[in-house]
């Protein structure tokens, strides 16, 4: 690693000369304040630089226990991810003035706490991934506005965001202590019966934009008879609703905020920063929502509404999933309940094997007005004004067996992954969009809150593309490559774009394209 005065002097022989000279700086440099690594330097004034900061942990400051258990850790990683995006935004969001360049880039969070690949702590250093643009003028390196990057923009905002110093102790032990929180209700889940848990006082109601709860929205509550109460690792216990496992159907009048609760359950796969709203909302890590698709294929064969809907049941079953979230709102009539139908058609209701998926394990959650539905539930929970209570129903009706899937095993050698000039191309274009070749497999359940978690399925399916030659189930295919882009992030200073996500999203992306086979063995 070479010194700041070496990083100094090969600026200053760079100087006027064209951008190309810029290349000479690439490698790691020692300064007075953190290490930096220039791991890629752009081609022209048009591009992007890659570039890590690290902080020595002695320097940075952070106390022991504000990382000293893996959700800590990785709540800790995602504020001061937060902080490098805020300080970044005020500092270098626009160019050094009189040049083409100065702007540093991280992507911003959204209101999910995640793992990002952006920032990584351990107990030896802190260190922060991400772009810079390298300043010029009339296409020449310029030495004073480079020092003015390095030394100026960057060097501030690693002070603002790197260091323990520069955070008020309360905020920072609040977004840890909420994330273990979270973290640990979920892990409590199974073991007290439920699929899900929503705190009392939860605001679930979304602004239109999703980064703030909806102003003056009623605060959620509910009978006394469905509170749990839940001792968590900081604080005073919480207490909330408990969403027990089997077959719950949710009924009520309109607009009594039946499809908000469906959505917060479901959001609840994550934890959410101090004042979302939804910061106790936690649900089964690999729940699933589900809704009509009509026109998605599986293999080559375009699927009706009805019939996207079972396949996306079994999918969800096949990849892991131990709850499955239904609203009515956004799915066809036949899926919810047999209604115009003979007993002969091919969609069977998804109320009618709800209890035997619940026996299997796998919770349904169903928000749905029909009377038909609501008497095949295992428990009834009655919504009006973000308050529920819980009531008795008659059961009626014949529930029917659902048939456990058979694993998939993918086989990609059909599958296009080129593009112009690239063997390999994968890409995030929109956040439940991810294009593999030239093809576009838009997946409007997936549980992407952010489009990170989008790029890392990408990144994860290039991987996966040599796994995919029938050897492996769809299941462990997406298991493992997912954890081999995790890795290479940690360990090749990559991924400043990545944010955790499941296996089970990943799945759904690949079971969505037509090109891909499957074959099922035994």
């Amino acid at each position: 690693m070479a010194s700041e005065e070496i990083l100094r002097k090969t600026i200053h022989n760079a100087d006027g000369k064209p951008f190309a000279k810029y290349k000479n700086i690439e490698g790691s440099f020692v300064t007075e304040g953190f290490e930096l690594f220039i791991d890629e330097v752009q081609g022209d004034r048009t591009g992007h630089s890659k570039m890590r900061v690290r902080v020595p942990m002695r320097r940075a400051g952070f106390p022991e226990d504000s990382y000293s258990t893996e959700s800590r850790r990785d709540a800790l990683r995602d504020i001061i991810a937060r902080r490098f995006w805020e300080s970044a935004r005020t500092h270098a969001r626009s160019p050094i003035p009189k040049t083409d360049g100065g702007e540093v880039y991280m992507p911003r969070p959204g209101q999910e706490i995640l793992p990002r690949g952006s920032v990584i702590v351990t107990e030896h250093y802190v260190e922060a991934r991400f772009t810079a643009d390298l300043p010029s003028k009339a296409n020449k390196v310029d030495e004073m506005s480079t020092i003015d990057l390095i030394f100026g923009r960057i060097a501030l905002i690693v002070s603002e965001s790197m260091l323990y110093s520069a955070y008020r102790e309360q905020k920072l032990y609040k977004h840890l202590e909420t994330a273990e929180n979270a973290d640990f209700i979920r892990s409590k889940l199974t073991g007290m019966g439920l699929a899900s848990f929503i705190a009392i006082g939860s605001v679930l109601p979304r602004r239109e934009d999703d980064l703030a709860p909806m102003i003056d929205a009623v605060p959620f509550d509910c009978d006394d008879s469905l509170k749990v109460t839940i001792e968590v690792p900081n604080g005073e216990p919480i207490v909330g609703m408990g969403i027990r496992k089997g077959f719950t159907a949710v009924t009520g009048p309109s607009g009594s905020g039946k499809s908000v609760l469906a959505d917060a359950v479901f959001s609840g796969i994550y934890d959410h920063i101090p004042g979302d709203g939804r910061e106790y909302v936690v649900s089964d890590p690999d729940a699933v929502y589900v809704m009509a698709e009509a026109g998605r294929y599986q293999g080559d064969v375009r699927l009706s509404g009805p019939s996207s809907e079972t396949v996306s049941v079994d999918e969800a079953v096949e990849a892991g999933s131990h709850l499955i979230v239904v609203d009515e709102e956004y799915s066809t009539p036949c899926f919810v309940r047999r209604a115009f139908m003979s007993p002969d058609d091919a969609v069977v209701p998804l109320s009618e094997v709800g209890h035997s998926l619940g026996t299997s394990g796998i919770s349904v959650l169903m928000i749905t007005g029909d009377e038909s539905a609501v008497r095949l539930a295992d428990s009834v929970l009655l919504m009006d004004g973000f308050r529920v209570s819980s009531i008795d129903v008659e059961s009626s009706g014949t529930p029917r067996d659902f048939r456990m899937p058979v694993a998939r095993y993918p086989i990609a050698k059909s599958v296009s992954f080129e593009k112009a000039r690239k063997d390999v191309s994968t890409s995030a274009p929109a956040i439940r969009t991810v294009e593999i070749g030239e093809y576009k497999v838009h997946v409007p359940v997936a549980g992407f809150f952010d489009q990170g978690q989008t790029r890392e399925v990408a990144d994860a399916i290039a991987v996966a593309r040599d796994m995919m030659d029938g050897s492996l189930s769809l299941r462990e295919v997406c298991e493992r490559a997912i954890l081999k882009v995790e890795s290479d992030d940690v360990s090749e200073g990559t991924g400043m774009g990545h944010a955790r996500t499941r296996a089970v999203d990943m799945a759904a992306v690949l079971s969505r394209h037509p090109q891909m086979l499957f074959i099922r063995k035994g």
